[in-house]
């Protein structure tokens, strides 16, 4: 396998990982706001409801309130503590990872961080205050799942993982085994155009489609820096004169649009053109 197609395999490779890579950051800091958005708005409602029935110590409604919040979103850990941060009620997980190092929600009383649960399963923990009329009086805390940008995070490394395992047996296979790609490439040569080697047609004569005329083959064998002074109509040889100068007699390309008389001489040309275009992107 020759070094620069391997380096061109490596530089696609890495291009797609890259451009994968920054897609599932994206991914996951848009599913981690949605979470942490989700948090805190449902704990500021719930603090809410809980504070009165938390001042009546009526255990029971606080714990019924949390029960329901609980059902009805990814909540896995709900807790209220009293003022003198004793568990008054929880449901869920029983316990959870403390804050380290908790990130203040701006303008309200509420913290976050990321934990995970005894079974080691990632969570999002928010906390707040309980207020009632301007004073103190508990504490909530619930943890919500945050399993999704970790199930995103894992489906990154699997692809990545799988596109170099790939990669890499597919080099191999081309350094070590590559009688195994004999059968496909022999499978792909009906559909393949049949090229001739170069050091054949360095030796071979090439017809002129349009005039038939054969000349030795080469890369400049149609290359012309001005096809206008192009003598498509040449004069033929004077027996009073000397050959040279007979040569240089005749109707250059650019002159023949301006004789109406061989009008019909410029309609093969372009018909017959137009046949060896056509032929040729067949």
């Amino acid at each position: 396998m020759r070094l620069r197609y391997l380096i061109i395999a490596f530089v696609v490779c890495g291009v797609i990982v890259g451009t994968v890579y920054v897609t599932t950051a994206v991914r996951i800091d848009r599913v981690k706001n949605r979470i942490r958005d989700s948090g805190i708005e449902a704990i500021q409602e719930l603090s809410k409801l809980v504070s009165l029935p938390l001042l009546d110590s009526n255990v029971q409604t606080v714990h019924a309130m949390l029960v329901y919040a609980a059902k009805n979103s990814d909540m896995v850990h709900a807790s209220v503590l009293d003022h003198q941060d004793k568990i008054v009620t929880l449901t869920g997980a029983k316990q959870i990872t403390p804050a380290t190092n908790p990130d203040e929600h701006s303008g309200q009383n509420i913290s976050f961080w990321e934990g995970e649960l005894p079974d080691h399963k990632k969570i999002f923990s928010f906390a707040s205050d309980v207020i009632y009329a301007g004073t103190k009086i508990g504490r909530i805390q619930i943890a919500l799942s945050a399993e999704e940008p970790l199930r995103i995070r894992n489906q990154f490394i699997i692809v990545t993982v799988a596109t170099c395992l790939i990669l890499l047996l597919l080099i191999v296979s081309f350094r070590y085994y590559p009688g195994i790609w004999a059968t496909p490439v022999r499978l792909m040569r009906p559909f393949r155009r049949v090229h001739v080697s170069d050091a054949a047609l360095e030796s071979s004569l090439v017809t002129c489609p349009l005039c038939g005329a054969q000349n030795t083959f080469s890369r400049g064998l149609f290359k012309r820096s001005n096809f206008g002074r192009l003598l498509i109509i040449r004069a033929s040889s004077n027996k009073s004169g000397p050959g040279a100068d007979a040569d240089l007699k005749g109707m250059r390309l650019s002159d023949l649009t301006k004789r109406d008389d061989l009008s019909w001489f410029k309609r093969r040309i372009l018909l017959r053109c137009a046949e060896i275009i056509k032929k040729l992107a067949a």
